[in-house]
């Protein structure tokens, strides 16, 4: 009986349980009663309705596996004063968006959501001091966007030290003011604190970004911008010094001017010595040039790939008249410089011992697909050591220096990630420069999706959704590493991405815009395809966009033909259209479309690509979403990171 009396509070408080909970819908609908609208544009949130219903989802609710993880109620005309408290009871919610609305006043309380990983407020009217740890419980927070309101004070500390994950952080067109915290954050990519009142230096940790995004802060200093930071004068320097500490302080002086006086005689010495020692190696230079005068012009035996009506080699001419030989005609030329040695080091003479082969814009034949503009011509050529390489042409960078050209491809070979094919060497002369690459022997993906292979060798859903993927993390790194680039890849279509033996994609022929002629940028760089008057890094996301959608649908997308050039489809127009009208799965190639038929998994993967191609493909490069949030969104188990947007 003890025991039963023990027992019977639990049963009752267990069966109580039900009677306290709150469904996700009526959290929602609690939220909506705080908002103050014009229009109606919340119609859809209904008491007799499911917000993540399989038929009709409700406006500006973004769902993972029928749980609410996102808000986005975007230039809907919202104002009033938000009931955070509503919001505690959607234990999945991990995005919210109310940009381009009326809010005003104080920022809300959205610290009390700490499972929060991003939070768009921008766009409104909010205004006042954000307290210095207003994001200390946001430990999660990954994307900040608080650019155009009227916030003042300090930047809040606790963005800088809190989060350890912030990846882009958005302040700009604000009233900011006083020092900027030092950001440390090594993932942090995307950072915009122009047009504010800051002052003071530009900190370290932000030192790698481009100058642009301090703009309109007349009041910061740094080596990037107009005005030189001066150094503080040590207070210890104006202490007097006297008796016993004085004389301590002469003895030192006196030691240190002699140690450096003797240094300095030592190097006189060495440098003497060594200006002899480079004398008698130039007349043996001068010696060695003057025998091999009769053997200074070398050439690389080239065979068209694809001659095979006989047996015969081509050395001297190709069938498109273009990459007839290589040679180099100055006794002193430069040799290879290598850059990666993963494969091994070589030099530009064993390439000029190999047979080689000319190579399509894209890797393949006359006959395959082309996309349309590149960076120079290839061929393949297989070295005395056994290495495959492909050796790119490259003639549209006359004007670039020997010293800016060595950095630059230095700074190339030294990135490492399996998504990525670094360059290995290089070879400079003023009229053309030699990029070398390791040989992918499988087809470019320009060529999987459009060639014709066979049923046999189609991509299947798995394999197109493994290569986006792969594609989306191949960039993000360059966009990580290549931050001070105004276009990190550039170049990113479908014939410059291969297809490893494990299915995995590297992409390549990258960061090459500062070496290419500017006349040639338009007609050389996919980027510049793009809507936007200004390439930037978001060129690059429409770029990645565009293969998404070209994956998805199995189209060769319009956008990497020349001007007034014919053929292709304009993946980017057709696919939104058809997301308009609702019609979007009959788009779709046939591999994907039986992947939604067949499995309700897939289809929740291939509407969640689908949504991410249209983001990164919208005409506004400020509403397209950065790489690094892409790589979240690609993983369904986490798309809860930040939202993405098709309502349908």
């Amino acid at each position: 009986m003890a025991m039963a009396w023990l027992i019977w509070p639990f049963i009752l408080f267990l069966t109580a349980l039900p009677a306290n909970s709150i469904t996700e819908a009526e959290s929602l609908l609690k939220f909506k009663q705080s908002l103050t609208y014009a229009t109606t544009p919340l119609d859809s949130w209904t008491p007799d309705s499911d917000p993540c219903g399989r038929v009709q989802r409700w406006i500006g609710i973004l769902c993972n596996k029928q749980s609410v993880f996102g808000i986005r109620l975007e230039q809907m005309g919202l104002s009033g004063t938000i009931d955070v408290a509503s919001l505690m009871d959607l234990p999945a919610l991990r995005t919210i968006s109310i940009m381009n609305n009326s809010f005003s006043g104080d920022i809300p309380e959205f610290n009390r959501l700490t499972g929060l990983k991003s939070i768009y407020l921008s766009g409104n009217r909010f205004s006042g001091n954000i307290h210095s740890n207003y994001f200390s419980t946001m430990v999660s927070l990954k994307k900040a966007w608080l650019s155009n309101n009227e916030f003042s004070g300090l930047i809040p500390f606790s963005l800088a030290t809190k989060l350890p994950n912030l990846i882009s952080l958005h302040l700009e067109n604000n009233q900011f003011i006083g020092n900027i915290p030092n950001f440390t954050q090594p993932s942090l990519v995307d950072v915009n604190l122009s047009n504010n009142r800051l002052s003071g230096a530009i900190p370290s940790g932000l030192s790698k970004f481009d100058v642009r995004i301090f703009a309109g802060n007349p009041g910061l200093c740094g080596e990037k911008l107009p005005i030189t930071c001066t150094q503080p004068r040590d207070a210890t320097a104006s202490v007097l010094i006297h008796g016993r500490m004085k004389d301590a302080y002469k003895t030192k002086y006196y030691i240190a001017f002699g140690t450096l006086g003797f240094l300095l005689v030592v190097t006189i010495i060495s440098l003497f010595f060594k200006k002899k020692k480079k004398k008698r190696k130039r007349r043996k230079r001068t010696r060695r040039a003057s025998e091999q005068d009769s053997n200074n012009d070398q050439q690389i035996q080239i065979t068209v790939d694809g001659s095979r009506t006989s047996g015969s080699r081509q050395s001297k001419s190709s069938r498109s008249g273009e990459l007839t030989d290589i040679s180099v005609r100055e006794s002193r030329a430069a040799d290879l410089v290598m850059v990666n040695k993963e494969k091994g080091v070589f030099g530009l003479s064993d390439l000029m011992k190999a047979e080689a082969h000319v190579l399509g814009n894209s890797g393949g034949g006359g006959s395959r697909p082309s996309s349309g503009g590149s960076v120079g011509s290839a061929y393949k050529a297989v070295i005395a050591s056994g290495v495959t390489v492909v050796v790119k042409r490259v003639t549209v960078m006359n004007q670039v220096s020997v010293d800016v050209f060595d950095k630059e491809i230095k700074n190339l070979g030294s990135l490492r990630h399996k998504n990525i094919l670094t360059p290995l060497a290089y070879h400079f002369r003023q009229d053309e420069k030699l990029l070398v690459f390791e040989y992918v022997p499988n087809l470019s993906l320009l060529h999987r999706l459009h060639g014709d292979h066979g049923e046999a060798s189609q991509l299947d859903w798995p394999s197109r959704l493994k290569i986006i993927q792969g594609i989306a993390r191949g960039m993000c790194y360059l966009h990580q590493e290549l931050g001070f680039l105004s276009l990190p890849h550039g170049n990113l279509k479908s014939s410059n991405i291969f297809l490893a033996d494990d299915g995995e994609p590297l992409v390549s022929e990258f960061g090459l815009q500062r070496l290419i002629n500017l006349d040639d940028q338009v007609q050389s760089l996919v980027a510049y395809r793009s809507p936007d008057e200004t390439v930037s890094a978001k060129s690059d996301v429409f770029s990645f966009g565009v293969v998404v959608l070209e994956i998805l649908t199995g189209k060769f997308p319009s956008q990497y033909a020349g001007i007034n050039r014919a053929g292709g489809t304009n993946v980017v127009e057709w696919i939104g259209s058809a997301v308009e009208q609702g019609e979007w799965m009959n788009l779709l190639h046939p591999s994907v479309i039986a992947a939604a038929n067949d499995d309700e998994t897939s289809l929740d993967e291939i509407e969640n690509v689908l949504r991410i191609g249209v983001r990164c493909t919208g005409e506004d490069p400020d509403r397209r979403p950065s790489m690094s949030e892409v790589v979240d969104e690609l993983t369904m188990e986490d798309s809860s990171d930040d939202f993405i947007t098709i309502e349908t």
